[in-house]
């Protein structure tokens, strides 16, 4: 079990230019859509209680962008001998890729928080003026076909609206970051081909 995961943890991290493992053989999807879930929710924790923020997060905008570029920069010359260090060398590599993800992804959560404004107090009452205004509007689309049956329809095609504009908002909220990681990885991707063919080609 040790090996599979250290496997998984070093195709990930390391990224397929680097690693000796078959994380590339096989898709991790479902990886993605619960890395997806956990940044959502952590997203919507900050926005939901600013108060309980860490002063961590409020650090200056550009730090955690210079922090992953750095980084990303010196994370093919750490990959490049991984397999030739000992253990405890290895996880310091692996850490220090997850703290490089780590801080490209609080820009990314960071980028977002001032746009969203969330006010848990008035958020059901601002819910329900939604729920009754589409209701409402749909109703009146399909008044002509018959004052009862014509708000039945309405009444049930304004839910269906509700139900699949929020499930749209939660697929987006939880897609967005997980696309956005996928981003970053392209990047490392393109950083580590660079440095192989050039720099460390030389060193080598």
């Amino acid at each position: 079990m040790r090996g599979v995961v250290m496997d998984f943890m070093e195709g990930f991290l390391l990224g397929p230019i680097w690693s000796d493992t078959e994380y590339e053989t096989s898709r991790h999807t479902g990886f993605y859509w619960l890395l997806g879930w956990l940044i959502c929710f952590a997203w919507g924790w900050l926005v939901a209680f600013p108060a309980k923020t860490p002063e961590w997060v409020n650090m200056p905008r550009f730090f955690p962008v210079l922090i992953f570029s750095i980084f990303a920069l010196a994370s093919p010359f750490a990959c490049r001998y991984y397999y030739g260090l000992n253990v405890f060398l290895k996880f310091g590599i692996l850490i220090f890729q997850i703290l490089k993800f780590g801080f490209g992804i609080l820009a990314f959560i960071q980028f977002w928080l001032p746009r969203i404004d969330l006010d848990l107090d008035t958020l059901p009452q601002k819910v329900l003026e939604y729920v009754n205004k589409t209701v409402a509007m749909t109703t009146d689309y399909f008044e002509g076909l018959g004052k009862g049956f014509g708000m039945l329809v309405g009444i049930a095609s304004g839910g269906l609206l509700i139900v699949l504009t929020f499930a749209a908002g939660l697929f987006v909220a939880t897609v967005a970051p997980a696309l956005y990681l996928v981003a970053l990885k392209m990047i490392q991707r393109g950083i580590d081909l660079l440095a192989r063919r050039t720099l460390i080609k030389e060193l080598d």
